[in-house]
């Protein structure tokens, strides 16, 4: 397990497309077996980019228009693009990899993003898709409930200050924690429309007694509620994220669908 502070910019693959590849599934997830690791590297014709180092999603007012950036990943986390987990059939060989070291105490070090800002300005209101398929090692040794999770971060006068971060977590979906199956490939439809998925959260909105209001933590809502609760949001930026205090934890992601563009990493 890689338990390594982020040293700047590290190598990785993207290929970006205007057609979604993945067809969404409405039941929330799908699975398959996981795919043999390819370890050798000469044999895999994905394209080489770069993740860019760095924390742009900090200020809401200023974005690169392009890339994939390392944002918010900490001291105890790590984010590379390799062929160290196998992606599903037909997207490539390379694969997003997350991993975080041992907890640490506040700010929580170990976490570990992957965003991209090139829809940045998009209206929240014109993406009606957003899926992604997700993979957690058995070698992790964290909490069952962690998983990959999507973060959306959106601007407007109709979103509290501003600037607010919507939350998509598999284990809040349906079926719960007993959907996250250890070292297989699951497809996540983060707009399902089926009773109890496609849920999102955002911290703007306070939890509270339980249940919480809509849209806490305790009380997810669907996406098309957040698109009516903010109906001025733009999006600023999207991606992949293993959220703080969830340390010792190797995920991977591949096939994110956002809108009409599917990243292929």
């Amino acid at each position: 397990m890689r338990r390594a502070l982020w040293l700047g910019v590290i190598g990785g693959c993207l290929a970006a497309c205007g057609d979604n590849l993945l067809t969404p599934v409405d039941a929330g997830l799908d699975a398959i077996d996981a795919q043999p690791v390819d370890v050798l590297t000469s044999t895999c014709s994905d394209t080489v980019a770069v993740i860019q180092a760095g924390n742009p999603g900090a200020n809401a007012a200023a974005y690169p228009a392009a890339g994939w950036w390392s944002d918010d990943t900490r001291a105890n986390g790590a984010v590379t693009v390799d062929v160290a987990i196998a992606p599903p059939p037909d997207l490539g060989c390379r694969s997003a990899r997350f991993v975080t070291g041992a907890s640490t105490a506040s700010p929580s070090a170990d976490k570990a993003q992957l965003i991209t800002f090139a829809s940045a300005g998009a209206a929240l209101s014109s993406i009606a898709s957003v899926s992604y398929w997700a993979y957690r090692s058995s070698a992790s040794t964290g909490g069952p409930a962690i998983d990959l999770a999507i973060n959306v971060s959106i601007t407007g006068s109709t979103v509290p200050t501003g600037y607010a971060v919507l939350v998509y977590e598999p284990y809040q979906q349906s079926a719960g924690m007993a959907a996250i199956v250890e070292d297989t490939w699951q497809h996540w439809n983060a707009t399902a429309a089926t009773p109890g998925d496609g849920r999102w959260w955002t911290s703007k909105i306070a939890n509270g007694p339980s249940p919480g209001a809509p849209g806490s933590q305790s009380n997810p809502q669907t996406w098309a509620a957040f698109q009516a609760l903010y109906p001025d949001a733009a999006v600023h930026g999207y991606g992949f994220n293993l959220g703080s205090v969830n340390p010792n934890m190797i995920v991977a992601g591949d096939g994110l669908v956002f809108g009409t563009t599917t990243t292929d990493f």
